[in-house]
């Protein structure tokens, strides 16, 4: 019986796997997030994140004279980039008491204590 003493059969063997597996067959599912991209709130409940939705219907009062009442932060995501963007959606009522959703964006850099409402906007 012939054996082959020589490794050189096995570089196309070699060559397809990485040509399949680039990362050396780590999961694809385990990449790490992307920089600059939304991720999910975890708990819309969270001190802060209750605390930036009021800000939020606060500063939208203050801008357009709308009389609006936080009722509730349903969800939302934040990104990192120079200080963190908070993307909510939130109810609030006005005069009526009717709740109706919204979109707001909120910027801010903590530790310059600086908030910035950027988008408030009904979701229709």
């Amino acid at each position: 019986m012939r054996t082959l003493s020589h490794p050189l059969f096995l570089l196309p063997l070699l060559f397809s796997v990485l040509l399949i597996f680039p990362n050396g067959g780590a999961a694809a599912s385990r990449k790490p997030p992307l920089s600059g991209a939304y991720e999910p709130i975890q708990d819309p409940e969270d001190a802060h994140i209750q605390a930036l939705a009021k800000y939020a219907v606060r500063q939208h009062k203050k801008e357009s004279g709308e009389s609006l009442v936080l009722t509730r932060v349903l969800g939302g995501q934040q990104q990192v980039v120079a200080g963190m963007n908070y993307r909510l959606v939130i109810g609030a009522a006005g005069w009526s008491g009717v709740e109706e959703l919204y979109l707001a964006v909120v910027y801010e850099k903590p530790w310059k204590n600086f908030r910035n409402l950027t988008v408030f906007e009904p979701i229709v």
